[in-house]
């Protein structure tokens, strides 16, 4: 068996380590609410059921299933990368506006819609980020690079569902949904920045 060495770790090139950074920032806020969604639909939205969290969470996914191949195709047709940062960019403003919305949501339609939009955003920055990522992914080293990246989003998941828990119970809902959109509008900002800085350098 090989050995496993900080070596590895340092050979991952910057630009890879971003869109990595990336991942566990986002996993990290929307962790926050993730596990605690369920009770938040049925405590704090009129009407909320566990019926409502199903047909939720198949709004969300169903939307980013559907959408997510015909923009998955649009980047892989158009030379270059910038409709990679395009997508990412309209993903980006999509999903960092969810949580936002959720502080004035009241009634399961609300929910639903901002699934919908949530799936939506995820539809157009999830096939960028894959296309990124493989294009810039070091040569020998494809499995161990995907394995760091979900790695450290799942360890930011469980962290998060820790310190999820803990806000909601003590601070309330709206403080975890402030703290997601955080998350989130700073995940898009950094990338945002470095894809600038790394595109210029070349």
């Amino acid at each position: 068996m090989t050995k496993f060495t900080l070596k590895e770790v340092k050979g991952v090139n910057q630009f890879i380590w971003i869109l990595i950074l990336s991942t566990l920032l986002m996993t990290f806020g929307f962790g926050l609410i993730t596990p605690i969604f369920a009770v938040f639909l049925t405590r704090q939205i009129t009407g909320g059921t566990l019926a409502v969290v199903g047909i939720a969470e198949m709004i969300y996914l169903a939307t980013k299933s559907i959408f997510q191949i015909p923009v998955s195709l649009l980047i892989d047709k158009t030379p270059g990368e910038k409709i990679d940062f395009y997508c990412m960019f309209l993903g980006g403003i999509l999903i960092t506006a969810v949580p936002f919305l959720y502080l004035f949501v009241r009634f399961p339609w609300q929910v639903f819609l901002l699934q919908f939009i949530h799936g939506l955003g995820a539809a157009f920055d999830w096939p960028a980020w894959m296309g990124l990522f493989t294009r810039h992914i070091d040569e020998n080293k494809e499995s161990f690079e995907w394995s760091l990246q979900t790695t450290l989003g799942e360890v930011g998941m469980a962290g998060a569902a820790v310190v999820g828990g803990l806000l909601a119970d003590r601070l309330g809902f709206n403080s975890v949904f402030l703290l997601v959109g955080t998350f989130s509008a700073l995940t898009f900002l950094l990338l945002f920045i470095f894809y600038q800085k790394i595109k210029t350098e070349k």
